[in-house]
């Protein structure tokens, strides 16, 4: 729908708002945006949007710093500096009126090429460390020439309607700030490695946010979410939620209330599924404009946009708004508008990048071993790989499942399923079949299968501890299908099919906070093994799915103890290797205790699991009695994301 066929039912502030929200990129991603915020209860409000004016680097110094940023976050926990991109700023926050927005963007071009002179060198900047502050100030002579920008651009846009002032500060790019003295020497030591000889290529950044921003925290969206209730919130890979920080920090069970960047919709949203990010990324870049000579002026107008490090909104209005706009299509099964969603990227940190902390999970070196006369399994020890260990320290394996359907297409049930609920693969990375089971599709909506990668990935471990050498005895898993299937890869690679069978434990599923209606409709154990799947149907387990019902509103401290206990349980009633599939939570909270560690709080738990990839595997040995967290007997697997491919794409002029 184009925005000139909507206006009637819209008002004129409306019509201004989109377009300004959306860079003024036309009329187009205009109405879609108006379309997404139909549930905004702000949208009739007249309420300016706040700008702001940076200089930003580009090129080899802004790799430094990016890859700066992502250090000190990881080494030294949140501060203040990574709520921003790197920046200079040039004009502080001032609001303007919508119908104003495409003249402030316009007036930055203008500003730039009345004044014609570039920078053809390295902007100066000097290094400055405290105990609250770490940045760099810009020198006298190149700090002169971005404030005469600066005030140019504020005579250009100062009207009645628009009042602004320029940085009057001495101009600086900061670092770091509001940072735990602790942390002073770590960040310290981090800053003297970078190198701002380098810093050759700026830009001038014309940004906005909305004025509900200034308050809150931006946690950008990492799995999706399908409310099961009319206050909670729908969550979408590539939306942004702004949230308050007290309700995150005070949160008792892991939900608090949260706006959608994409929607405007407010609602309650489980806080774990989402994970904190630059405030920036959720702003409007309305405009780039070059200011030094050796760089070909290659972003012009707003239109032209398309940066990947600014996040800007056309990016994610076209790749995620428009599912949300084709309502109908899930009514209709349109094949052509299956959800592109992919996998959130989670970061995995070489040791060497990293250095412990309180919320940081205890790894103990691994021993070292003699080398091993070949690189593969012989046959004799494929097939005493069940027996009884007796030559060495007793040890738990702890996997996390597989890429699972739900998390990597978003919400697939509708379009998978046909009138008459039989089962049609949308992509290769969808299952072939699916197994018969009682509630056909709503079974699985809180029971989501794997991907074939999911299948792989558990494979892969599965094929390297086998070529470790690893000897299982025992096997027990969540009865959540997608561990299930996961087990039953990593059996597959270890050549244990048919030689063990997998214990479904109840007491091994996630926290039951996130299951407010109580357990999913797991498969039954005869389901499973008419899926061909080895279940042991003899195996009584530590908690029955009634009592772990009974624990919906257990705490984070309770759900450690539920994992915990039932890992006890587990030890003290066998004898040798201990094998575990579960989920991300699992590889903490049966451990932790284990260790001789505390629980973790929810904010501690959510930063953990965030690190904790699809098949993720941890160990822990008996050691002299004590049980010790240890490097796994095989390496991690790691690969990045593949979107959807659109065939039609390549059709575009």
């Amino acid at each position: 729908m184009q925005l000139h066929t909507i206006k009637k039912i819209v008002t004129f502030c409306c019509r201004e708002k989109a377009l300004a929200s959306t860079g003024n990129r036309g009329v187009q991603i205009a109405s879609d945006w108006l379309l997404a915020h139909v549930n905004d209860n702000t949208l009739d409000e007249c309420t300016p949007r706040e700008y702001i004016l940076y200089a930003c680097p580009t090129g080899p110094f802004l790799q430094q710093l990016e890859e700066f940023w992502i250090k000190s976050r990881m080494m030294c926990g949140w501060n203040g500096a990574h709520n921003y991109v790197p920046h200079i700023t040039l004009v502080s926050f001032f609001k303007a009126p919508d119908e104003c927005s495409l003249q402030l963007s316009k007036a930055l071009k203008q500003v730039v090429d009345m004044t014609g002179a570039l920078l053809d060198r390295p902007i100066k900047l000097e290094l400055y460390v405290s105990q609250n502050f770490m940045g760099f100030f810009v020198a006298e002579d190149d700090a002169n020439y971005l404030k005469r920008l600066a005030l140019q651009y504020v005579k250009e846009v100062s009207n009645s309607t628009i009042s602004l002032e320029p940085h009057v500060k001495s101009l600086h790019l900061t670092l770091a700030y509001q940072f735990p003295q602790n942390q002073f020497n770590a960040l310290k030591s981090l800053v003297e490695s970078l190198d701002a000889s380098c810093a050759s290529n700026w830009e001038l950044r014309l940004y906005s946010r909305d004025p509900r921003l200034a308050t809150k925290q931006v946690h950008k969206v990492v799995y999706p979410h399908s409310p099961h209730e009319i206050d909670e919130l729908e969550l979408r890979i590539g939306d942004y939620i702004y949230l308050n920080s007290d309700a995150v920090d005070n949160s008792s069970d892991g939900w608090a209330e949260g706006i959608s960047w994409l929607t405007g919709s407010h609602g309650h949203l489980p806080v774990n599924y989402t994970e904190r990010t630059a405030e920036s990324d959720a702003w409007t870049l309305h405009r780039v404009v070059q200011l030094s000579k050796s760089i070909t002026p290659s972003l012009s107008s707003a239109e032209e946009i398309d940066i990947d490090s600014e996040q800007s909104v056309e990016k994610y209005l076209r790749k995620t708004l428009r599912p949300c706009l084709d309502l109908s299509s899930i009514n209709q099964h349109n094949q052509s508008n299956l959800q592109q969603q992919s996998t959130p990227l989670i970061e995995i940190t070489p040791n060497s990048m990293s250095t412990p902390n309180a919320n940081d999970i205890k790894v103990e070196p691994m021993a070292a071993t003699a080398p091993k006369s070949d690189d593969t399994l012989s046959q004799h020890s494929a097939d005493n790989s069940v027996s009884i260990s007796s030559n060495r320290n007793r040890r738990i394996y702890i996997m996390r499942h597989g890429e699972r359907v739900d998390f990597t297409f978003g919400t697939w049930i509708p379009y998978c399923f046909d009138e008459f609920n039989n089962y049609v693969r949308k992509d290769l990375n969808m299952p072939k079949t699916l197994p018969k089971r009682q509630y056909i599709p709503e079974g699985w909506q809180n029971d989501s299968p794997l991907t074939n990668i999911g299948l792989y990935q558990a494979r892969l471990i599965g094929d390297a501890l086998a070529e470790a050498r690893v000897q299982i005895d025992h096997v027990y898993c969540s009865p959540a299908y997608r561990c299930i299937q996961t087990c039953t890869s990593a059996l597959e690679g270890l050549k244990l099919i048919g030689k063990t069978h997998i214990k479904l434990e109840p007491g091994l599923f996630e926290w039951m906070a996130w299951y407010p209606e109580g357990v999913p409709d797991w498969l039954t154990k005869d389901e499973l093994t008419e899926a061909n799947f080895t279940i042991d149907h003899d195996y009584q387990p530590f908690m029955t799915i009634s009592t772990l019902n009974e624990a919906i509103k257990e705490t984070t401290e309770d759900f450690y103890t539920r994992n915990y206990q039932v890992l006890r349980k587990i030890i003290e009633n066998t004898i040798g290797n201990i094998f575990i599939v579960a989920h991300a939570t699992t590889l903490d909270t049966c451990t932790r205790q284990l260790i001789g560690e505390a629980p973790r709080n929810t904010n501690e738990l959510r930063q953990v699991i965030h690190k904790i990839p699809y098949c993720s595997l941890a160990n822990v040995e008996e050691i002299d009695g004590q049980w010790k967290l240890v490097e796994p007997d095989c390496l991690p697997v790691t690969h990045s994301k593949n979107p959807r491919f659109e065939w039609n794409a390549l059709t575009a002029t």
